[in-house]
């Protein structure tokens, strides 16, 4: 019973430490604020479609990280999806997937 206690205590410990590892702010004492830095500056200069799906109603959706997605690709083509909340993939896979399809093939050169 100790152990899974402790086990338990270990993944809640990893949730709650999540956000700290995804910067969006460009103040922070993170430790990876630096690679976030740079990765942005490197995505800036991304020439290649990009496809954006944001749920409607979760926070990523209405957020700073979608807007921080649409400053970094101007020329991104962005759907938004409507419900799904935090968990868009397991609720709305085969709508995302149905728009990536299409993408994918309106893109195929490009993507090369």
């Amino acid at each position: 019973k100790q152990w899974y206690q402790r086990r338990v205590r270990g993944y809640k410990a990893g949730v709650a430490r999540w956000p700290q590892l995804v910067p969006m702010l460009p103040w922070g004492n993170s430790r990876i604020i630096e690679d976030m830095r740079t990765t942005k500056r490197f995505l800036r200069n991304w020439t290649k479609p990009v496809l954006m799906m944001f749920c409607d109603d979760g926070i990523s959706g209405k957020g700073a990280s979608k807007e921080l997605f649409k400053s970094l690709f101007p020329h991104g083509v962005d759907i938004p999806i409507k419900g799904g909340g935090c968990l868009l993939p397991e609720f709305k896979g085969e709508e995302l997937a149905q728009h990536l399809s299409r993408f994918l093939n309106e893109n195929k050169k490009k993507t090369k």
